[in-house]
């Protein structure tokens, strides 16, 4: 195969920026893992994760710098390897952190394709498989897709299947002549006007910002029951909102609440995979529409659910027009430190992308399910990631019957307690919208218990790191 030199998307222009600031960090490592609770056949296993770099062109990609641009170069860089890594007599805390570890190490994008693929054993029928990248070459879809590929290659031990109907050199193409059409014109219109003139939402700090950022993050998961997501989403449908405004919106008021700040700007992190023929293809296809929350007064719970719906349809509408172009026209808006525009941001992750049998092994709500795949007896195995990247980032994962929340904050602004109330604080606001739709969101009893005891669903709350 002939070398080609391809031009990047924006988004991967800015994720290469991100690179070369901090060559040595993995925050921007992305990655899916699963248990296996069954025998593994390591040869049929390494076959499997070879065949992947057959069928996936960007598996045979490196990045640098050609002409004084970044670029992808595409050419023969030799199979994708798994590496096995034992672990005898690891305990589960033992276990997590060596995956972690796994996923942060740094990719070097200049010397080979910035993926790996490592089976972390600690018998011979317990072990985590984990499927990482750097984000400049991948997103949480693409990782589901390499998964489901190699789960196949297990199963069906064959040559690698038909190459993806689509190319990302096809995605990049399509957005460069969005931006040079009318449509993409009026797309950028849509962000000025709503970034104009308002500040980004900017939770207090429990330490002074370093005039640098520093990367550093944790994760705090708390689980919202049933008996709260349930009401939750008969509200939004009776609201005529989605779930995503609903959950928004009493995000939008513990800020309004916790900052005083009547406007403000959040980041929502969306697809632009809408293509049919991008559907098998693997590359970041990630983008970040930016949210304008407004609170008039006497606004209640369901005039910010209404508002929040009306800003994610117009967001969507303009979803494809690249963020890194909002964010270059704010620039003399940015601090030392900080994102541009935002913070913090709301993101409602969905399994819908992913194939029918491996959807429950992206619900990791429930690391207790075991799945029989491709021969295998698997479970979900929740992998924090991407943490520091700005000051707060909510994850809302839906499964079946409840909610867990990823509250994925910076370390060196906050302490963990902090997170915790916030969270408890989000969780009164998701009941408070549900019960009690009308009611004031400038008076509401957030800081505290409604009526007595606790809340409906707080009693069930739970965190985990």
């Amino acid at each position: 195969m002939a070398q080609q030199v391809l031009p990047l998307s924006h988004t991967q222009e800015a994720q290469w920026f991100l690179y070369r600031l901090a060559p040595h960090s993995g925050a921007y490592n992305t990655g899916l893992a699963v248990r296996i609770r069954s025998a593994v056949d390591l040869d049929r296993l390494r076959h499997a994760v070879a065949a992947l770099g057959e069928r996936h062109t960007m598996l045979r990609s490196r990045f640098d710098v050609v002409g004084g641009r970044p670029v992808r170069i595409e050419e023969p860089l030799g199979e994708p390897v798994l590496t096995v890594r034992e672990l005898p007599g690891a305990d589960d805390p033992a276990l997590r952190a060596a995956v972690r570890e796994e996923l942060g190490r740094p990719f070097v994008p200049e010397s080979g394709a910035p993926f790996r693929f490592v089976l972390l054993t600690r018998g011979p029928a317990d072990a985590v498989l984990l499927v990482a990248g750097h984000h400049i070459a991948t997103d949480a879809a693409s990782n589901a897709l390499l998964l489901g590929d190699l789960l196949k290659g297990y199963e069906h031990p064959a040559p690698a299947g038909p190459p993806p109907a689509g190319r990302y050199h096809d995605h990049v193409d399509k957005e460069r002549r969005l931006l040079a059409s009318a449509r993409g014109t009026a797309m950028g219109g849509h962000w000025r006007e709503v970034c104009a003139e308002v500040p980004a939402a900017e939770l207090p700090a429990d330490h002074r910002r370093p005039d640098s950022q520093s990367f550093a993050g944790d994760t705090l998961r708390v689980t919202v029951p049933p008996e709260l997501a349930g009401p939750a989403l008969s509200a939004a449908a009776e609201w005529g909102v989605t779930p995503y405004a609903f959950l928004l919106a009493a995000f939008q008021v513990v800020l309004h609440r916790s900052t005083r700040q009547r406007e403000f700007l959040i980041g929502a992190p969306v697809t632009t995979r809408l293509s049919s023929r991008m559907r098998e293809v693997v590359g970041n296809f990630m983008n970040t529409i930016v949210l304008k929350a407004a609170f008039a007064d006497g606004a209640t719970f369901r005039d910010t659910a209404v508002a929040a719906n009306e800003q994610i349809r117009g967001g969507m509408d303009a979803g494809r027009y690249p963020f890194p172009l909002v964010a270059r026209e704010s620039r003399s808006r940015r601090a030392a430190g900080r994102s541009a525009l935002f913070q913090i941001t709301f993101n409602m992750l969905s399994t819908a992308h992913a194939a029918a049998g491996l959807r429950p092994l992206l619900d990791t709500g429930d690391e207790d399910r075991v799945t029989r795949c491709s021969g295998l007896l698997l479970s979900p195995w929740h992998l924090p990631q991407q943490e520091g990247q700005v000051d707060l980032a909510v994850d809302v994962l839906q499964s079946a019957e409840a909610f867990a929340v990823d509250f994925r904050y910076d370390t060196r602004l906050y302490e963990r307690a902090t997170v915790e109330r916030l969270a408890g604080h989000y969780l009164r606001a998701v009941e408070l919208a549900a019960r009690t739709p009308d009611a004031r969101v400038a008076t509401a009893p957030l800081w505290h218990p409604v009526g007595t005891g606790r809340p409906a669903g707080l009693a069930g709350l739970t965190t985990t790191r």
